[in-house]
């Protein structure tokens, strides 16, 4: 990914401000504003404007009456594209009311911080939709989550001038509440034409043994806002997301502006 990972970080819980309001019959990730917004600049990153101001759309779901934050940020000449929809209104930051994620105002000073005040990875998924695209000319990455009570697809496409390669997991057979449905898997590998054809590869013909679990997983709502902040359990393994080192992927290479500097992490 070209761009730093600091600049993309969301601060949804500091997002809560006074928003303009439109009614959309289905939420589509398509990376366009739902009521005539604008993507302006801030720090080089493309973000939803208000008028002069940073601030996320706030729609509103028919036949529900549910409100969302909607926010989108990034551009595919960056390498790096996400759309947003987080269902708010269920504590109320400085600013007005917050979405269905935990963390705090702190989130725009300390986004790394996620044993307390940043929120990152704690959102309840049945209440957000997501599509995040990354991509550097050989890499494609596509992480897709366009039902509220359905889990994500994840398509990886690697493009060399020896081999090409596409996989894909697509979860979304299977509801948080389901640990027994594995996600739909495929994958194929192509390489140059001077191995043969030896060395291709696909898996719905070729694979002799196989065991999916991914997608076999559930999310027990939490106590944070809307349910955030909750309990993912495994059929296999284990994943604490609270043990992540963010600070790690930190790219001290390349200018990053940040408004705060009093958590921006040191070099080693």
């Amino acid at each position: 990914m070209k761009q730093p990972i600091a600049r993309h970080k969301i601060s949804l819980a500091s997002l809560c401000m006074l928003c303009s309001v439109s009614a959309h019959a289905e939420f589509l990730l398509d990376f366009l504003p739902d009521d005539g917004g604008v993507l302006g600049s801030s720090n080089g990153t493309p973000w939803l404007m208000r008028g002069s101001l940073q601030l996320p759309e706030i729609v509103i779901d028919p036949d529900t009456g549910l409100d969302y934050f909607h926010i989108i940020m990034g551009d595919p000449a960056s390498g790096f594209m996400q759309d947003i929809y987080i269902e708010r209104g269920f504590t109320t930051w400085q600013g007005g009311a917050g979405s269905a994620v935990g963390g705090s105002i702190n989130n725009g000073d300390d986004p790394f911080n996620i044993q307390s005040t940043s929120g990152t990875g704690e959102a309840n998924p049945r209440k957000v939709l997501v599509r995040q695209i990354v991509s550097d000319g050989e890499i494609y990455m596509d992480f897709t989550k366009d039902k509220f009570d359905r889990k994500p697809k994840v398509t990886q496409m690697l493009t060399l001038p020896d081999m090409s390669s596409i996989f894909q997991l697509d979860m979304s057979n299977s509801t948080y509440g389901d640990d027994t449905t594995p996600g739909i898997l495929s994958y194929t590998m192509s390489l140059a034409d001077d191995y043969n054809d030896g060395g291709n590869f696909n898996f719905a013909t070729d694979i002799q043994k196989s065991i999916v679990d991914g997608g076999r997983y559930t999310y027990a709502d939490g106590g944070g806002p809307g349910g955030s902040a909750g309990t993912y359990t495994y059929d296999q393994g284990n994943f604490d997301i609270g043990a992540v080192s963010w600070e790690s992927y930190f790219d001290h290479s390349i200018a990053n502006p940040w408004s705060n500097n009093t958590y921006r992490p040191v070099a080693p």
